[in-house]
């Protein structure tokens, strides 16, 4: 069969012409295979690409071509042969480009050489398969475009120089009022609320901040998270990087599908459901710290504590992730060159742009799901909107006791029937299908992406059952019981390594087979397969808080994983960035063995984080300092009126930690 594959040099055909030569262009084209019953290679790409779960569809090619090299390849060609190698518009029911108006100026290519192209590649593929082609322009590069910097551009730079001088400023000022000039005048509050806020930008104090350990006892027991919170990011980049894999130029594409033919590799396929980690671990700490928050005012918590909690939130979040959307936004397209880079940078840059709002009012993964604006952050917008949910759950249950287990009950019920639901009537598979063919496409316009993975109600289930830990740890605790004492707990939770990654296993069954939809054992197969893995989570979480392998929770507490564990948050939102470069710049085709694939999983994770260290001491940290110091203000006006009798805050700090961006002087 044709490769998927086939790519001219990029950089010598742009190589600047002499004075009198025409310009290098070099376009990307999709090179749709005309349907030829009389030809057995063409009847054995319809057999092979129909098994459409497992294989790419070989009926679409990509091509780089440089149109020098073209008009070499045809000028002798007579007009009878040129007309006999144009192919005329046929049906096309298959996936074959993206979404027109993304890609600027293509409009101007296709009518500029899509014929010339058309005549080249018909002539290859007639002349070495017996095949003709549908060409289409995706993108195209010329040696003479230009960079040009807009005022957006110009924004990301004034922001940046912004940032950049209050972080020099606070550290001078800092430098300057240590007069004892020691290293524990950066541990220490200053004698003044104005001081505090003029070094929360100091670099020595935020670096101090982001290798501090806490010494209080239950960010002692729960410490470990930051270890969850690395390995857990680890894995996503690993993730991300198979995908790319799959998206990026490989000269050994079969490789991906014979992987797809192995029972096993439903344990990697499945391995998307690593996300859920995150969940289960946000609603845990949301849990045990509302518990303790609620605890100190004695259970009188009022519901003006939940949209104060989600402000609080918000400004949390969103600074650091802004100047992502920002940088995407501009300067992402600029920084490199290639023959994928505008289909990987340029179609960023022009969803930021247009889309950015969904981002930040943390919606992103329900409207305009199909033109993402930074991908993975369709996790921030569903945990955003469950934590809504779930804090208002939580003050219900503390507001009327004794219906805490029909709410709670309700509450867990609603996780499992309302995702059924919509399974069921999507007419969906059992299990979230990741097919070859959707990943071409970054999964943008897959229906299992966006109606089995992203939405807000799918992942709402494996979030309560997080909370529901939390209660549960702090009802344990209240009797005093200890679950490493269990036997029985303490096999059960060596048993969970082995049964969550076992019950993927089953789900090879629905890429072997076309079950018809809609389905209610499917349905149901799919929330308790899903929710199992929250289970699962749970169970591991209570065995660490309380020791039950020792060995494990001493490596876990390392010191070394809590400062990564506070630079998770912003390895999440950079990672792709990162691996933009690494994937997304190749000038051809690429053998991806399985070490290359290690080490770039390994320079991944290792440039992640140290974006997010500049990141975290340029805006996540410095943010959180002002954060608390004008929340501090905030809640002691509001304690006057919503908890006289206490005297307490109005909210505990150390109350809102998302699963990825936890307060960093916390744990």
């Amino acid at each position: 069969m044709p490769k998927l594959w086939q790519m001219d040099d990029y950089d010598e055909c742009l190589e600047s012409p002499g004075p009198d030569e025409p310009p290098g262009v070099y376009c990307g084209l999709s090179v749709v295979l005309k349907p030829n019953n009389r030809s057995e290679l063409w009847k054995l790409i319809e057999e092979f690409s129909s098994d459409y779960k497992r294989h790419y569809n070989h009926q679409v090619l990509k091509w780089g071509v440089c149109i020098k090299r073209c008009q070499k390849a045809i000028e002798k060609l007579s007009p009878a042969e040129r007309n006999a190698l144009t192919v005329e518009p046929f049906p096309i029911d298959v996936r074959y480009k993206l979404d027109d108006g993304i890609l600027k100026d293509i409009s101007t290519y296709r009518e500029v050489y899509e014929d010339v192209l058309e005549i080249c590649v018909n002539k290859e593929l007639n002349d070495t398969y017996g095949l003709v082609a549908y060409t289409e322009i995706l993108s195209c590069d010329k040696s003479t475009d230009e960079v040009v910097i807009d005022a957006l551009d110009m924004s990301f730079l004034i922001v940046l120089c912004a940032l950049v001088c209050f972080v020099t400023l606070s550290s001078w000022y800092d430098s300057s009022i240590n007069y004892k000039r020691t290293s524990d005048h950066y541990r220490q509050p200053l004698d003044s609320k104005r001081k505090m806020v003029w070094v929360s930008f100091s670099i020595q104090r935020n670096w101090y901040r982001l290798t501090s350990r806490s010494h209080d006892e239950l960010n002692q027991k729960l410490r470990f998270f930051h270890a969850f919170r690395f390995l857990t990011i680890v894995l996503v980049i690993f993730g991300h990087a198979s995908l790319l894999l799959v998206v990026t130029p490989t000269t050994d594409s079969e490789k991906h599908e014979r992987i797809m033919h192995n029972v096993g590799s439903m344990i990697l396929t499945n391995g998307a459901q690593i996300t859920q980690t995150f969940l289960g671990m946000s609603g845990v700490l949301l849990a045990v710290k509302f518990c303790s928050f609620a605890e100190k005012r004695k259970g009188k918590v009022s519901f003006l504590y939940v949209p104060f909690a989600i402000l609080y939130r918000y400004v949390r979040l969103t600074p650091v992730y802004a100047f992502v959307i920002l940088l995407h936004a501009t300067w992402l397209l600029k920084l490199q060159t290639g023959p994928l880079w505008r289909w990987g940078a340029e179609t960023e840059q022009t969803f930021c742009r247009r889309n950015w709002w969904t981002n930040l009012l943390y919606i992103n993964n329900y409207v305009h799901a199909d033109e993402p604006c930074v991908q993975q952050a369709w996790y921030l917008g569903a945990e955003f909107q469950i934590l809504i949910i779930a804090l208002i759950v939580l003050v219900m249950i503390v507001k009327f006791p004794r219906a805490k287990i029909p709410i709670l009950g309700l509450v867990l019920i609603a996780g499992y029937i309302i995702p059924a639901l919509f399974i069921y009537y999507q007419k969906l598979e059992g299990t979230y299908l990741i097919t070859l063919e959707a990943q071409r496409y970054l999964l943008w316009y897959d229906k299992y992406y966006l109606h089995a993975y992203i939405p807000t109600h799918i992942n709402f289930g494996n979030y309560i059952q997080g909370v529901l830990t939390g209660l549960v740890y702090c009802e344990l605790q209240k009797r005093s019981i200890n679950l490493a004492q269990s036997k029985v707990f303490s096999i059960v939770w060596h048993l969970t390594f082995v049964i969550v990654p076992l019950s993927w296993l089953p789900s090879y069954m629905f890429y072997l087979n076309d079950f018809p939809t809609p389905s209610v054992w499917m349905a149901a197969y799919f929330i308790m397969s899903k929710n199992l893995y929250g289970i699962g989570a749970g169970i591991v979480i209570l065995g660490c808080i309380d020791g039950v392998n020792g060995v494990v929770k001493r490596m876990l507490n390392y010191p070394f994983f809590e400062p990564l564990g506070r630079l998770t948050y912003g390895a999440f939102l950079v990672h792709p960035f990162v691996m933009r470069f690494m994937f997304a710049s190749v000038r051809a085709p690429v053998h991806y063995s399985d070490l290359l694939t290690l080490s770039l999983v390994f320079g991944a994770t290792v440039m992640s984080c140290l974006m997010a260290l500049v990141l975290c001491l340029l805006i996540e940290l410095p943010t959180t300092a002002l954060q608390n110091h004008f929340f501090g203000s905030f809640k002691e006006q509001k304690s006057n009126h919503v908890d006289r009798e206490n005297g307490t805050n109005g909210t505990d700090q150390m109350l809102i930690i998302p699963g990825l961006a936890g307060r960093q002087s916390e744990l």
